[in-house]
């Protein structure tokens, strides 16, 4: 009978041991959890109290019983309050479950914030031959002459100098890179040396420069620092502008690319309005800080800067912040998601997908076939930033009339971490959740979109060729402006 009773105290004195460390982990847990929400910021202050009272009011029985004796008259064969601390060592594991969920999400939710509000900005730098050159690799065209663009460009200079460290060559400078590009398929120079943007545009703007036509050899990144130029306000009080760039790339969100989707957000928070802007892509614009004519899209050549500063001196209004984006982000959020619903205007097929007038359920791929499509409507480029609002219409009717951005939460910060850049800070945006969660009024959302007439032209990217622009309509111009200050002053 004695060792029997000494077996069983041993038992439960095993049992108590692991309860208390069960306890010590539950503490430890739900500390993690609750520091980490209150370092994101997220939640208004009403609903962080009740998670705090709601854990307390659950922790305290729980940890009571982890904590006590079982059995406090010694004798170690009561049977209640063995049966209570398994109960509560279940219920200690669940919630420690629980909130270890949480705390991963809520660090998920501050990597998401660290990596969308990057500084850096990447140039890709590509040497390029023509398709049949007997050079394969960057050693091969030693002692050569190559062409490069007359561009004293920080990024541009530090790229040189890479490529000079790499190989014994002269370089020569051309005006322009539509020159440069004819210089190589004419057979002036065996291989030239552009940024990636350039390349790309060269690629659909220059007669006989094609991805079969030429070969890219050797491939040069330069990464520099850019100042955020944000004009902050108080987001939950004031108005603000957002300009929303789309760049003309699948890669890296900070690589410098065409700006192909050009959108100004007017957010109210007063009003819950939100009216978004688009401009055509071609639109015949004077460049910030060139002094000179070109197309919006060719601005992003020239960073996001460039590109917010033309856009504030087009509609002369103060842009806030900016966000941008690119094509990749389209494919992978709307996946994430499950698929978007889109009115379409018109049936037209683009990209391999077919599209009805009406309703169309669309998957990632699909949505960006959608939104980049312009050559199937008279319109052109007009109707095409009216698929580009219905896209964004589509994505936010998903997440704010669904359970996908509560289910898919990670999912969606992970789909478009490395794929949106913002120079909006991270109180500001955590202050915008937080007060949508705290009143979670339903927002009016209205459009407009700029006009203009066709031309072919010089431009300043492309100062020996002559290419399609827009040019403003200067009625519906000062049409945008005034719904943009209506919308500000409400």
């Amino acid at each position: 009978m004695r060792v029997e009773r000494k077996q069983e105290e041993k038992k439960q004195h095993t049992k108590s041991k692991f309860a208390k460390v069960l306890a010590v982990l539950y503490i430890i847990a739900v500390a993690a959890f609750l520091a980490a929400t209150f370092i994101v910021d997220v939640l208004p202050l009403l609903y962080f109290a009740i998670l705090i009272i709601l854990l307390a009011l659950i922790s305290f029985p729980i940890l009571r019983s982890l904590f006590r004796k079982s059995d406090e008259r010694g004798n170690g064969l009561d049977d209640a309050r063995p049966k209570k601390k398994t109960a509560a060592s279940a219920a200690a594991v669940i919630v420690i479950l629980i909130v270890s969920v949480g705390t991963y999400y809520m660090a998920s939710t501050l990597s998401f914030f660290d990596k969308i509000s990057g500084t850096e900005q990447t140039h890709d730098f590509y040497v390029v031959v023509k398709a049949d050159s007997k050079y394969q690799k960057i050693r091969d065209i030693e002692g050569e002459t190559v062409g490069i663009m007359d561009n004293d460009d920080e990024s541009y200079s530090e790229a040189k100098k890479r490529l000079e460290e790499k190989v014994d060559i002269a370089l020569k400078d051309e005006e322009g890179f539509d020159n440069l590009a004819k210089s190589l398929i004419d057979g002036k120079y065996e291989a030239i040396f552009l940024n990636s943007a350039y390349y790309e545009l060269a690629l659909e703007e220059v007669d006989g420069f094609t991805e079969k036509t030429t070969r890219i050899i050797e491939d040069i990144d330069v990464t520099v620092k850019t100042e955020v130029n944000a004009k902050n306000v108080d987001v939950t009080e004031e108005a603000f502008n957002v300009y929303v760039s789309g760049i003309d790339t699948t890669g890296s969100i900070g690589n410098i690319a065409r700006s192909d989707v050009n959108m100004v957000m007017t957010v109210n928070p007063k009003t819950k309005t939100i009216l978004l802007t688009s401009i055509p892509r071609d639109y015949y614009v004077k460049l910030a800080s060139k002094e000179a004519m070109d197309k919006l899209t060719h601005s992003g050549l020239y960073g996001i800067n460039e590109t917010t500063e033309t856009v504030e001196n087009l509609l002369g209004i103060d842009i806030n912040y900016h966000l941008k984006v690119n094509f990749t982000t389209v494919i992978k959020l709307v996946d994430t998601l499950g698929g978007i619903t889109v009115n379409s205007d018109y049936s037209f097929s683009a990209m391999g997908y077919n599209f009805s007038k009406g309703p169309n359920e669309l998957s990632g791929k699909a949505a960006l076939a959608f939104s980049r499509e312009r050559h199937s409507f008279a319109a052109g480029d007009n109707q095409r930033v009216k698929n580009q609002q219905a896209v964004i219409a589509g994505i936010i009717n998903k997440c704010t009339s669904s359970s996908s951005i509560l289910t898919n939460y990670t999912g969606i910060l992970n789909s478009v971490e490395n794929n949106i850049n913002t120079n909006m800070s991270q109180s500001d945006i955590t202050s915008l959740v937080k007060m949508q969660l705290g009143d979670m009024s339903s927002w009016t959302i209205k459009q407009q979109s700029l006009k203009g007439s066709g031309k072919s032209t010089a431009v300043y990217s492309m100062p020996n060729s002559r290419v399609y622009v827009m040019v403003p309509d200067q009625a519906s111009v000062e049409q945008a402006k005034a719904q943009i200050e209506s919308v500000m002053s409400q």
